[in-house]
Formats: structure tokens, sequence, C-alpha cells
């Protein structure tokens, strides 16, 4: 054995290193185990929550550890999916008459082409005077209810396809009126 004087000083000293290491790591392992202590009674409740919790969101997890990771996932991806509702940007509607524009098939347009209604400047003041000698008609046969609107203008789209003439004109009326209730009970609603 050898007696040199720095050696076994650091033998020695490498000995107690290794002595402190293992008592820290020790140390580290007595406080996980007492942070866990006062809830081990309650870990098989924790664990049939755990279970319930992958049968009822039938995850494919099967350890534990593995549900919390989907549960976390599935936190995370509706957090995102409400985070990007909250900053959706409303779709805004236009119902204002577009401006006119050239034809798409002619190159050699040099004027805009005219207002749709220049050849007949009645068309828009016909069609109110005639919305509301119509209003007034049906103003009580019309349901209040969202769906039964919808479901009654989808039968009046249906039908639009058989009519002519006048009888096409007051289908159209009837379109309008349904329309704007549908606005003003989506108004209401909101």
């Amino acid at each position: 054995m050898p007696t040199n004087k720095l050696w076994i000083e650091h033998t020695e000293r490498a000995a107690w290193d290794s002595v402190e290491a293992l008592r820290e790591r020790l140390s580290k392992a007595e406080e996980r185990l007492q942070a866990l202590a006062p809830n081990v009674d309650k870990l098989p409740q924790l664990l049939d929550a755990l279970e319930q919790a992958r049968q009822k969101l039938s995850l494919q997890s099967s350890s534990p550890d593995q549900v919390v990771t989907s549960l976390l996932e599935r936190i995370d991806a509706h957090q995102a999916e409400l985070e990007a509702a909250r900053h959706a940007v409303p779709t805004v509607i236009d119902f204002g008459v577009p401006p006119p524009r050239a034809r798409m098939d002619s190159d050699e347009l040099d004027e805009a082409p005219s207002h749709r209604y220049d050849d007949e400047p009645d068309v828009l003041e016909d069609f109110t005077r005639a919305m509301r000698r119509h209003e007034s008609d049906a103003r009580h046969d019309l349901p209040r209810d969202l769906n039964r609107l919808l479901a009654l203008a989808e039968t009046k789209l249906d039908d639009l396809t058989e009519l002519e003439g006048s009888a096409l004109r007051e289908a159209a009326l009837d379109l309008a009126l349904i329309a704007a209730r549908v606005h003003a009970a989506s108004r209401s609603k909101t």
C-alpha cells in the first residue's frame, strides 16, 4: 500500500466528496418523499379519477403519466383555440353596390360601364314601394322564430324556379321580407 502523503490526502478528499454528494442526494430524496407523504392516502382516488378521465375522453394512454400528458395537451389545444377565437377578425359584409368594373373578356373597353340601373331608374323605387305594400299585407303572417324563418326562406327559394312574371316578383318580395325578419331576429339574439 502506498504511503505517499499527497496520494492519501487526495484519496481521502475524493472519498469525502463522494460521501457529501451521496448525503445531498439522500436529503433531496427525503425532501421529495416528505412532500408526497401528505397525499399518499389520496393516491388511489387520483388514479381512479385519471382512469375515469381516460375512459370518458377515449384517450389511448395506458399509464397515469400518459393520461396527464394527454390532458395537458388537450388543455393547451383548447386554450389556443379560445385565444384564436378571441382575436379572430369578424367577417364584414358590405351590402352596398359594388363599384362598376370592366368586363373580364374585354381588353378594349375604355370607359367604365354605366350603372346597372341607369336604363331603368325606377327599379329600386318600384321595388321599395312594392315592399312597403307587401309588408303591410304580410306583417302578421311571418313567424318570429329564427329557425322557422330560415326554413320558410328555403321553401320560398325552392319554389322560385317554378314561378314566372308577377308570381316571381311576389315571391321575391316575400323573400325580401323574410330576409328582413331574419336580420331582425338575429340582431335580437346577440
